[in-house]
C-alpha cells in the first residue's frame, strides 16, 4: 500500500484469536496494536479482517516508553471511572425524577460493553458474559434505586440479594480466566463495591447529601483499587503483551 512503512505486516484475524495472542505471534504489544488500528474494536473482531502491526524492530522503541505499561491501566481505570460517574448520574436523576434520565441511563449501559472490551484483548471467549453479568449488575442497581426511592424496602430487599448473587457470578467468571484472580478476593472488591453504593443510594434518597458525597469519596477509591487488581492480574499472566 502506498506510504505504508516497509517494516508493516499484515495479519488477517483467524477464529480464536486474541490481540495479546497476536502481539505474542509478532513479538509486539497489545497497545500498539490498538495504537497502529484506530478501528479495531478488540470484543468485535471479525474471523477475515485485516489488520496491520509492526514487527519486533518496528514496535520496540514503543514498547520500551513509559507510557505502554500504562496503557492497559489507564483503559481500565477510565473505565471503572465511568462505571461509577453515570451510576451516579443515574442515581441523581432517579431520586430526582430528572427528565434526563432516560439518557445518562443509556449513557450508562455502554459501560459494560467498554469494559468487555478490555478484558476482550486477552480473552475474546468471555467477552460476552462478562457484559452481560455486568449489565445485570446495573439492571439491578438501578431497580434497587427505583424501590428505595418509592419506599419499597421489601423489593429493595430482593433486589439486593440478587445484586450479591450476580456479585459471586462475576467473581467465578473473573476467576476461571485468570488464576491471578482469587475468588474470594475478588468477591472482597465486587463486594464493598456493592456495599459503598448502597451507602451513597440511601443517604442520596434520605437527603443527606454530606455523607452521600462522602460515600461517593469512598466508591472512587474502591472502584480505583478494583481496576488496579483487574490490570495487575492480566499482567501477572500476560507479561509479553504488555
Amino acid at each position: 500500500m502506498f506510504g505504508m512503512p516497509s517494516q508493516t505486516v499484515f495479519y488477517t484475524i483467524q477464529p480464536g484469536d486474541s490481540l495479546c495472542q497476536i502481539a505474542r505471534r509478532h513479538q509486539t504489544t497489545v497497545p500498539v496494536i490498538l495504537a497502529q488500528n484506530a478501528r479495531l474494536n478488540p470484543g468485535r473482531m471479525a474471523v477475515g479482517t485485516t489488520i496491520q502491526i509492526a514487527p519486533a524492530s518496528a514496535s520496540a522503541a514503543a514498547r520500551e516508553g513509559p507510557e505502554m505499561p500504562l496503557a492497559l491501566s489507564n483503559d481500565m481505570r477510565l473505565a471503572w471511572e465511568q462505571h461509577i460517574y453515570w451510576t451516579r448520574m443515574v442515581l441523581i436523576g432517579i431520586a430526582g425524577r430528572l427528565p434526563d434520565l432516560n439518557d445518562t441511563l443509556h449513557r450508562l449501559m455502554r459501560n459494560p460493553g467498554d469494559l468487555a472490551d478490555i478484558f476482550a484483548c486477552f480473552y475474546p471467549a468471555a467477552r460476552d458474559t462478562i457484559e452481560q453479568l455486568l449489565t445485570e449488575h446495573l439492571q439491578i442497581g438501578g431497580d434497587i434505586m427505583t424501590a428505595l426511592r418509592d419506599g419499597n424496602t421489601a423489593q429493595a430487599q430482593i433486589l439486593t440479594a440478587q445484586w450479591y448473587r450476580n456479585a459471586d457470578q462475576m467473581a467465578q467468571a473473573f476467576r476461571s480466566i485468570n488464576p491471578y484472580y482469587d475468588l474470594e478476593e475478588t468477591r472482597r472488591h465486587l463486594y464493598e463495591h456493592l456495599a459503598l453504593t448502597t451507602k451513597e443510594v440511601e443517604y442520596r434518597m434520605a437527603g443527606n447529601y454530606a455523607a452521600d458525597i462522602a460515600a461517593f469519596d469512598e466508591i472512587e477509591k474502591s472502584a480505583m483499587m478494583m481496576a488496579d487488581y483487574f490490570t495487575i492480574g492480566i499482567a501477572k499472566q500476560f507479561p509479553d503483551c504488555m
